[in-house]
């Protein structure tokens, strides 16, 4: 059992850390790893926690464009995740080719040439997303016979979850996570998605609560933005391949706009991923509702 007490600041941080060095421990004493081959981040992000890292993988420049840390140092880039070098990746000699269903089925007949074709489903139909990142876990588990380590996995992240909720500075009113896209749209997180997950575990409430679609958010126009009355968390930088990694929009509405947001995060997690990214979502938060505390301007109206 480990035992939480009362943390203060600094115990949540080594707590943390604990579990981070956990999930990201050297490889060098593994009996035999299997060869297997990532076509989605979430997939390649919780074979890592596992210990068990792709030596390849899809699409891995443009991952490594949203995140801050140097990401699967050892993989190697295998192209764009719909047109991979099937080449190169034959000569790699994968045990087997993990790819995220409905996305890369029409590879997978080229794919199943190489080597075993395994479909990773990372969003189950009828299930929240816990309940999914917990089955696509354990069945990362089964795969790389690391069956007890996805235990852990879960659990480590399900107790860190609640040593943060404990100590979070709750703002006393819901949250609305967005990210700015483009000059005239904006995408809040809402049902459905790893973030709207995150603020529940943590005690949290979501302020917005309109439909979102199978990636669990909606897009807004800049006007529908300026309706909004609440908190906002932004993602900074934006999901655009329009704005750079540093900066987002300096001029129009979207400036005015972003004068009255009391809270910021920079993004170092995939909305997308794994348990490895909720929590690195989890700490970012924490950390900036620590910072913003009782100085954060109101709400705008």
């Amino acid at each position: 059992m480990i035992y939480m007490g009362d943390l203060l600041p600094s115990g949540r941080i080594n707590f943390l850390l604990i579990i981070l060095l956990k999930l990201f421990v050297s490889f060098a004493n593994a009996e035999e790893s299997k060869k297997l081959i990532a076509f989605d981040y979430a997939i390649a992000d919780t074979l890592s926690a596992l210990h068990q890292p792709p030596i390849a993988m899809a699409g891995l420049a443009q991952y490594r464009r949203f995140y801050r840390d140097p990401l699967l140092p050892e993989a190697r880039e295998l192209g764009n995740r719909f047109q991979p070098n099937l080449e190169y990746l034959a000569a790699l000699e994968p045990d087997a080719i993990l790819i995220s269903p409905p996305a890369h089925l029409n590879l997978e007949n080229k794919l199943s040439r190489i080597a075993n074709v395994r479909p990773i489903r990372l969003l189950w139909k009828g299930q929240k997303v816990w309940e999914s990142l917990e089955n696509m876990t354990r069945e990362l588990g089964d795969l790389s016979d690391n069956q007890q380590r996805a235990k852990e996995l879960i659990n480590d992240v399900e107790v860190a979850l609640a040593v943060m909720a404990e100590q979070i500075k709750r703002t006393g009113e819901p949250l609305f996570v967005a990210q700015i896209i483009d000059d005239r749209h904006l995408r809040l997180y809402g049902s459905g998605s790893l973030e709207d997950m995150v603020l529940t575990r943590l005690g949290l409430e979501n302020a917005w609560q309109g439909p979102t679609n199978d990636w669990g958010f909606s897009t807004l126009t800049i006007s529908e933005a300026f309706q909004l009355e609440g908190r906002f968390i932004l993602l900074n930088p934006a999901y655009s391949q329009y704005l750079t990694d540093s900066a987002l929009p300096t001029s129009g509405l979207w400036q005015h706009w972003l004068d009255d947001l009391p809270i910021s995060i920079e993004v170092n997690y995939w909305s997308w991923g794994g348990f490895p990214s909720a929590l690195r979502f989890a700490e970012a938060l924490v950390d900036a509702l620590d910072e913003a505390g009782d100085s954060a301007p109101a709400p705008r109206r």
